[in-house]
C-alpha cells in the first residue's frame, strides 16, 4: 500500500523472526483473499508482494538495507554559533527618576489563585477521562483481532466458494470456505479427494469435514 513498508502490510516488526512473518502472512491472506466476504484484491496483492520479499532471507536482508538508507538522518545537536556582542556605548548622565507609583489593578494581572487551581483540576480530570477512554478503545480493538495460531486448522462452517479446490490444489482452511492458493505459497494442505459422509480417507492423508457442504476433504498436510 502507498506509504507503507512490507512490514506494515503484514503487521509485524522489522525484528520479527521468519516464523512470525509466515504466520502474519497467513492471517492477512485469510482476511483479504478475494474469495472471502471481506476480500480486497488490492490488499491481497500487497500482502503477496510483501511475502515474496520478506519470505526469503536474502531478499529480506536487501530490503532491510534499503529501509535503513531511507531513514532520515538525526538532526545535528551542535550549539548555534555565538553572535558578537555590540560594543558598549557610554551611559548618559543619570537624571533624577520620578517617584514610582504602584500599578493600578487590571485584568492583565491574571485571575486569582483560587480560579487557577479550579481550572487545573478540571483540566486534569478531562485528561484522565480521555486516557481511560483511549485505553478502553485500544483493548476493544486488540480483542477483535484474530491472532489464532495459523498452524491450527479452522473448521469450515459454510460450503466452499466458487473457486472450490480440486484434487492436486493447495488451499487454506478458512472460517467459511476452503481458499485455493498456489502451492509455492504457505498453505494448510494439498487436496487429494472429496469424500461423502462416513467414507474413509486413503492412508497417509488427513481428513477435514465441511459441515455445511456435507462433504469432507482428504489432504496431505504441508511438509516441514
Amino acid at each position: 500500500m502507498p506509504g507503507q513498508s512490507h512490514y506494515d502490510v503484514l503487521g509485524v516488526s522489522p525484528a520479527a523472526k521468519a516464523d512470525a512473518v509466515r504466520r502474519a502472512y497467513l492471517r492477512q491472506a485469510r482476511r483479504w483473499h478475494p474469495d472471502r466476504p471481506s476480500g480486497d484484491p488490492e490488499r491481497m496483492r500487497a500482502v503477496n508482494e510483501a511475502w515474496q520479499v520478506l519470505g526469503d532471507l536474502r531478499s529480506r536482508a536487501a530490503y532491510d538495507r534499503t529501509l535503513a538508507r531511507r531513514a532520515p538522518a538525526p538532526a545535528s545537536s551542535a550549539p548555534p554559533a555565538s553572535t558578537p556582542r555590540p560594543a558598549s556605548t557610554p551611559r548618559p548622565a543619570s537624571s533624577p527618576r520620578p517617584a514610582e507609583t504602584p500599578p493600578e489593578p487590571s485584568a492583565a494581572t491574571g485571575p486569582p489563585l483560587e480560579m487557577v487551581g479550579f481550572r487545573w483540576r478540571w483540566i486534569s480530570l478531562a485528561a484522565t477521562v480521555a486516557v481511560a477512554v483511549a485505553v478502553v478503545l485500544i483493548l476493544m480493538a486488540t480483542s477483535a483481532i484474530d491472532d489464532s495460531d495459523p498452524a491450527r486448522p479452522i473448521t469450515a462452517s459454510a460450503p466452499v466458494s466458487q473457486s472450490r479446490p480440486e484434487p492436486g490444489d493447495c488451499f487454506l482452511i478458512g472460517s467459511t470456505t476452503l481458499i485455493s492458493v498456489a502451492c509455492e505459497q504457505p498453505h494448510d494442505g494439498k487436496l487429494v479427494e472429496w469424500i461423502p459422509l462416513g467414507a474413509p480417507c486413503p492412508p497417509d492423508t488427513e481428513l477435514h469435514w465441511v459441515r455445511s457442504a456435507q462433504e469432507a476433504v482428504c489432504y496431505h498436510p504441508p511438509s516441514g
